[in-house]
This record gives C-alpha cells, structure tokens and sequence, in this order.
C-alpha cells in the first residue's frame, strides 16, 4: 500500500519534470531526472538510504529552473509536490521497518496515508489558488506569511512524527 503510494508519487514528481525540460529543448536535464527517479524507484525495493533526499534535492532544484526558464508553472508545482509526497512516503516505509512486532501497522499505513493525502490536497489547492489569484501585498506581509508557513509546516511536521 504504501510502496505504490510511493511509487505513484515519485512518478508524479518525475513526469512533469522530464516532459516539460524535454519539450523545452533540455534532453540533459530531462535524462538526469529520469536517471535520478529511475534510481529512486529502485532504492523503495533494495532500501537504499539517502536516494529520497537526493530525488527531493534534484527535483525541487529541477522545478525551480523550469519555473526560471519558463516552464508551465503548474507542471513544476505538481512536481514539487509528488516529490514532497514521495521524499515523506520513503521516510514513514524506513521508520515502518523499526516498528515493534505489536505495532498495527495497518492501521499506522492507513493513518499516515490518509493524513498525507489530506496534505496533499491542501498542498494542491493552495498551489492552484496562487497560480489563479494574484495579490498585491507588501514585502513585509509576504516576509510575514512565508515565516507563518515555514513555522506551521515544522509544527505540522512535529506532529505527524509524534502522532504516525
């Protein structure tokens, strides 16, 4: 259950990426991601620590220079996201094979699967919310929110380790 959810995030995170880098004229790119999501749907199955982070660090810097060139900024933002989802998802399977033998791990799977997709969606519709609505604020409110972010996505973060 959570190896295809797994799965199917890191290719969420990979897809947008190579076909948008791809269509751009940037085969270099696009071949290195593929290599690096390529690597990172093998370490789910050999436990390869580390590969997550890499794909993470890859696909984000990815995004970020697609958004940078021009790349369709919804494509980037899905990336980022199934890489967030995927980079998570990596981390609970790695703390899932420390669990004690008394452990319900089912219903530990269905719970982080469901508060992850929960995330997700906020994280979707927040991204598509940005993408569609545009604010004029000052710089000091923007420095404001983005501190107010980062300090809910730590406590949510928290959260979720201390809960699943």
């Amino acid at each position: 259950m959570v190896l295809a959810a797994e799965t199917i995030c890191i290719l969420a995170g990979l897809l947008p990426l190579v076909a948008g880098h791809y269509q751009r004229g940037l085969s270099p790119v696009a071949i290195v991601c593929i290599i690096i999501g390529l690597l990172w749907l093998l370490s789910q199955w050999r436990r390869w620590l580390g590969v997550a982070s890499l794909g993470l660090i890859v696909f984000v810097v990815a995004a970020g220079m697609g958004v940078w060139i021009g790349l369709p900024p919804i494509l980037m933002a899905f990336s980022v996201l199934g890489s967030l989802l995927a980079w998570d998802l990596a981390d609970f399977s790695r703390r899932l094979r420390g669990a004690a033998p008394e452990d319900d791990l089912r219903k530990l799977k269905k719970n982080h699967l469901l508060r992850l997709a929960g995330l997700g969606a906020i994280g979707l519709a927040s991204t598509l919310a940005t993408l569609f609505f545009q604010l004029q604020i000052s710089f000091g409110w923007l420095f404001l929110l983005a501190f107010m972010v980062v300090l809910g996505i730590m406590q949510l973060s928290e959260r979720l380790r201390r809960g699943g």
